[in-house]
């Protein structure tokens, strides 16, 4: 008994950790929340509609619609109990229930007969609290109404969702130094490189829907289309990693494997790209180089090194290299382009900090790439090294120890 009872607290405090990560409790009133319970209630044709969330002692109404009421006691709530529940539950009159019959809203205002609640569930399973409607009237809903119910329901735990992936991505952004300056190049850059690809489809989509337009052109229009929607998923996909490899939030598979065949796995699929440009691509790895890394991790910042090199490289060659020295496994990308002064050297490795020649040259990208390559070399208790000058070309390094018989 004792044992059940001490599981259950467990469980009880995980949730109330959860509901309060949201940090949602006694918040103002927000448009997309209202609209939610709106939508239940004239979904379910009910006069009254809530999202409640089920605190220690006491319920809290984020939204509601056809009441005044702001909260009550968990004690006095309908929903602490539907919220355990896999379903919408239902009660078709609460005078004849004999769990709900002497609570304040049954008893008295505004005298709920029938009740419906989905429960608000984490995507971790922790139960919040109820998307409900009420009303002073018997009744039941349609199996229509409760699946729309369940979707409301799932829909406000995705706005929780994402107001804390932005509050966790704000403290990111307020964990680097000049924090307001970075926010403000962010909006700035992020802006920028997503309204310009957005822009072009936008346009093309309207010639390409002109029924005239010529198939040899409609072509030509798909291939930009195409182009910039590679652009966009780019960026996507830089953003969404960088937040993955920030500090704080990086997880790690260590394995023992050989940096080489990493090395030309990464020149392999990158080669049409670079060969596209001119730009001729190789791996120079001798022998094995072990260490034990996140091979995925690892793989995306060597390829964004990679990707660098092509995308600041006009002429020349991109050569990546794969050694062992000193008891460490070193990782090179030396390329011929614009090259970074040494002034600029450090600056690049800060989220969305890009050099002074990139920027005049106007460059596309958002300025993460190095960042993420330097918070994965140091998620490996490694560092990340540069060697380069304007107009000579750079090689940048991913070094972090090495392992096996080859460690020295």
């Amino acid at each position: 008994m004792a044992a059940t009872r001490n599981a259950g607290e467990m469980l009880e405090q995980e949730r109330l950790a959860a509901l309060h990560g949201y940090e949602i409790l006694d918040t103002p009133d927000e448009g997309d929340f209202d609209d939610i319970v709106k939508l239940a209630a004239q979904l379910c044709d009910k006069p009254i509609a809530m999202i409640t969330l089920v605190d220690r002692d006491r319920q809290w109404f984020k939204a509601r619609v056809g009441t005044d009421l702001c909260g009550s006691a968990r004690d006095d709530s309908i929903c602490a109990h539907a919220m355990y529940g896999d379903d919408v539950m239902q009660v078709p009159d609460a005078r004849l229930d004999a769990r709900f019959a002497e609570i304040p809203t049954v008893a008295g205002p505004p005298f709920i007969r029938f009740y419906a609640g989905a429960p608000l569930v984490t995507p971790y399973g922790r139960p919040l609290g109820t998307l409900c409607v009420a009303d002073a009237e018997p009744g039941l809903l349609t199996p229509a109404q409760q699946h729309g119910l369940r979707a409301l329901a799932r829909h406000v735990v995705n706005q929780l969702e994402l107001r804390k992936y932005a509050r966790d991505m704000r403290g990111l952004y307020e964990r680097l130094r000049d924090a307001e300056r970075i926010k403000d190049e962010f909006i700035a850059r992020v802006n920028h490189e997503l309204r310009t690809p957005i822009t072009s489809i936008h346009g093309y989509l309207e010639v390409l829907g002109d029924p005239e337009l010529p198939s040899q052109a409609r072509e030509g229009f798909l291939q930009r289309v195409q182009r910039n929607s590679d652009r966009l998923l780019a960026l996507v996909d830089d953003m969404l990693l960088a937040a993955q490899v920030s500090a704080g939030s990086r997880d790690f598979d260590r394995v023992p494997a050989d940096l080489a065949v990493l090395a030309r796995g990464v020149v392999d699929a990158n080669r049409p790209l670079a060969e596209a440009k001119g730009l001729d691509i190789t791996a120079d790895t001798g022998g094995p180089v072990f260490a034990d890394v996140d091979l995925r991790r690892m793989g995306q910042a060597l390829e964004r090194l990679v990707l660098n090199a092509v995308k600041f490289t006009t002429t020349g060659a991109i050569t990546v290299t794969a050694r062992t020295r000193d008891g460490h496994a070193v990782l090179r990308v030396r390329d011929t382009g614009m090259g970074i002064s040494e002034a600029d050297q450090q600056r690049v490795l800060a989220p969305f900090r890009r050099s002074a020649d990139a920027e005049r040259a106007e460059v596309q990208g958002l300025g993460l790439g190095l960042s993420i390559v330097k918070a994965i070399a140091e998620g490996h208790d490694g560092a990340v090294t540069i060697d380069s000058s304007p107009g000579r070309g750079s090689t940048v390094g991913i070094v972090i120890p090495a392992s096996g018989p080859y460690a020295g």
